[in-house]
């Protein structure tokens, strides 16, 4: 679970999220065991400074094979050179094809019509 909360602490401050402010929570999503099989996945949430609730800003599920990570929200796949660069590490490649990310993105409950337009 390591590298895979590496992976996803790297896409988060791609994402511009200050994982160092301390109203800011990331989290394991996989409670004794996986959130959804197959994926490592991850929380990160905004605990609000004043009395209401917490935001959450997002959902993040790193591929245990490929190293891929999706906002599950926002069925949205991420691709960028440092993130690609880790992946290479993780599974030993940095590609993926389109076959693969069709099938997680099913499990991931994505539909063609959810699945962000490109990656991020």
């Amino acid at each position: 679970m390591g590298q895979a909360r590496q992976i996803a602490r790297l896409v988060a401050r791609h994402d511009e999220i200050d994982l160092s402010d301390t109203h800011i929570e990331f989290n394991s999503m996989d409670l004794g065991s996986a959130f959804i099989p197959g994926f490592a996945s991850f929380i990160i949430i905004h605990e609000a400074s004043t009395p209401g609730p917490d935001e959450t800003l997002r959902r993040y599920a790193v591929n245990r094979h490929t190293g891929d990570v999706w906002e599950m929200t926002l069925c949205t796949r991420y691709d960028f050179p440092a993130l690609a660069r880790l992946r290479s590490a993780y599974a030993g490649h940095s590609t993926t094809t389109a076959a693969e990310v069709a099938a997680q993105s099913r499990a991931l409950g994505c539909s063609e019509q959810q699945r962000g337009s490109g990656t991020q």
